[in-house]
């Protein structure tokens, strides 16, 4: 099995990048798609608020293509981070940042 060198370079002649370098790289894809998800939730809220007055788990998820423990994972962090707000059996709404976030997202892909 291959293992790194003292410089971070896999020893098996492929010519792999260095692990850190590769590491941070990885990275620095994950954060910016990390705001474009961000992005592509608070814009379907929006969506779904203004088509359907709220917006649930469920629709968010079948929307999305997505398992809605995956949603609900990410309409946590998005609490966190005071993008939405959940009241309960009533769905998702977004804050005055979430609504901001929605609308430059929208001006950007029309």
């Amino acid at each position: 099995m291959p293992s790194p060198d003292d410089s971070g370079e896999i020893e098996n002649g492929q010519g792999l990048p260095a692990i850190q370098a590769q590491a941070n790289a990885f990275r620095q894809v994950r954060e910016a798609r990390k705001g474009e998800l961000v992005e592509d939730y608070v814009e379907l809220i929006d969506d779904l608020i203004r088509e359907l007055g709220e917006a649930r788990q469920v629709d968010i998820a079948a929307r999305l293509g997505v398992a809605q423990p995956t949603v609900a994972r990410m309409l946590k962090r998005l609490g966190e981070d005071g993008l939405v707000a959940r009241k309960a059996y009533r769905g998702v709404f977004l804050t005055e940042a979430g609504r901001s976030i929605a609308a430059a997202a929208r001006a950007r892909h029309a």
